[in-house]
C-alpha cells in the first residue's frame, strides 16, 4: 500500500468511493475542483495494482490550521487501518499544524480521530437534522508546551 497526491486520472475512482460512502449524486466536478485547488490537498491510499482503495481531502485554513475536510475508505476495506494510515500521514505531513474536524454522532469514524488523538471541542445540537456534529481538534503541540514556545 502507498499514500499519494491524488491526480486529474484518479477523479473517477474518487468519484466512485465517495458515491458509494455518501451518497451524493454528482461528484466528479467538486473533486476536479479539489484537486486542482491549492487550498485542498487530496491523498489516496492505493493498493499494488494502483487501485484506489481510499482517500482524504484537507483544506488548508490558515498557515498552521488544517480541516480534515473529507475521509473515506472502500466499504470492503473498512476496518482494516487505511482511514489511519491517512490521517497518519497528514498529521506526519504537517507536524507543526493544528487539525480540525467536523463528524456526524452517529458516524463510526468518531472513533478512529480519537485513536488518532483528537479531543472534543464541542458539540453541534441537532447539525445534521436529527443527528449532533462533533467538532474535534488534534494538535502535536500543546499551547504551553516547550516545544511551542521556540
Amino acid at each position: 500500500m502507498k499514500i499519494r497526491n491524488a491526480q486529474s486520472k484518479d477523479i473517477n475512482q474518487l468519484e466512485i468511493i465517495s458515491k458509494d460512502r455518501f451518497k451524493e449524486k454528482e461528484m466528479r466536478l467538486k473533486f476536479v475542483n479539489l484537486v486542482e485547488n491549492n487550498n485542498y490537498s487530496v491523498k489516496i491510499i492505493e493498493d499494488s495494482e494502483d487501485d484506489i482503495l481510499g482517500f482524504i481531502v484537507i483544506k488548508f485554513i490558515d498557515m498552521d490550521l488544517i480541516e480534515i475536510y473529507s475521509l473515506a475508505v472502500k466499504k470492503f476495506y473498512e476496518n482494516k487501518s487505511l482511514g489511519l494510515k491517512l490521517i497518519q500521514q497528514v498529521i506526519k505531513d504537517y507536524p507543526n499544524s493544528k487539525f480540525i474536524l467536523e463528524v456526524s454522532e452517529q458516524n463510526s469514524a468518531k472513533f478512529l480521530y480519537i485513536k488518532c488523538g483528537f479531543k472534543v471541542d464541542s458539540v453541534r445540537k441537532k447539525y445534521y437534522r436529527n443527528e449532533d456534529a462533533i467538532l474535534m481538534s488534534y494538535s502535536k503541540l500543546s499551547p504551553c508546551s516547550e516545544e511551542s514556545k521556540s
